[in-house]
């Protein structure tokens, strides 16, 4: 991400009642304080074709069905617009609802030519959000923010940098300057006892790289995993320090699509405690 965000781009789960989610608050007030333009993509409904025992046709089941999701879609991208507009936020509404490709294929395209994709965390059962959240994630090359059911402040004043010396840990902090830049306190946190970092870049090096580029004093923390359980300690941590968002970067075990999160990145996903912004 450039040191300036200008182009934000805020995914939404379409609903017959659609209403205002903490990301859509989220970019809205984010986009506020930027000055920056803001994209909203609706994502249709978990697809689902009910399975019928009348001997009706199954080609217009489906087609009945897609026509229902695209209204419903088509709606949410309305009532999202509106909301944006009376906010006094100009935007873009996009909707996507393709049989030919998938769910997230729209918003995907869309977020790479956005400086930060914002959505909102999965419900435990919501499979739908988790798969936009990871697609995004993994296949834009662009930083999602994750906004957690209780929201978030859009200028943050205490940031927590979970920091192991990864390249892709680099990448979110450098995803992370603007947000990095305006807060009033910034934590380079290492978690030891969860994996091998003897081969890390050090705090010190990435604290000595924030101060020239303006970030204030960035405070270097080395925390003991809870019985093996860096997230568990990350979560601790921002609950002791009244932290407003931690950033990160997403861990994945396969290079296959059917990727395999990381023990710290799933927990964390599975229950976002604060505003998380990650890159890969």
């Amino acid at each position: 991400m450039t040191e300036h965000i200008k182009c934000i781009l805020v995914g939404v789960a379409a609903k017959d009642d659609f209403s205002a989610t903490p990301a859509l608050e989220f970019a809205i007030a984010l986009a506020k304080k930027r000055g920056a333009c803001l994209t909203v993509c609706a994502l249709p409904p978990a697809f689902y074709v009910p399975v019928t025992r009348t001997g009706g046709s199954a080609s217009a089941i489906l087609r009945s069905e897609i026509g229902r999701l695209e209204e419903i879609t088509h709606r949410s991208a309305r009532s999202a617009s509106e909301i944006v507009g009376k906010a006094g936020v100009s935007c873009i509404a996009e909707h996507t609802l393709s049989p030919l490709e998938p769910r997230t294929g729209r918003l995907v395209r869309l977020a790479r030519v956005n400086d930060v994709t914002i959505l909102d965390a999965a419900e435990p059962e919501d499979n739908a959000q988790r798969d936009a959240i990871e697609n995004v994630l993994f296949d834009s090359g662009r930083p999602v923010l994750v906004i957690p059911r209780t929201g978030g402040n859009a200028e943050p004043r205490r940031i927590a940098v979970a920091w192991d010396g990864s390249a892709r840990s680099a990448r979110a902090v450098a995803d992370a300057l603007p947000f990095l830049k305006q807060a009033g306190a910034v934590f380079v946190v290492t978690v030891t006892g969860e994996k091998d970092l003897s081969r890390m870049a050090p705090g010190a090096d990435l604290a000595t790289h924030l101060l020239q580029h303006g970030v204030y004093e960035p405070h270097l923390e080395t925390l003991s995993a809870i019985d093996g359980d860096a997230s568990a300690r990350l979560r601790k941590f921002i609950e002791d320090e009244s932290i407003d968002m931690l950033v990160m970067g997403a861990f994945v075990h396969s290079r296959f699509r059917q990727a395999i999160l990381g023990g710290v990145t799933r927990s964390l996903l599975d229950d976002v405690p604060v505003p998380l912004l990650m890159a890969h």
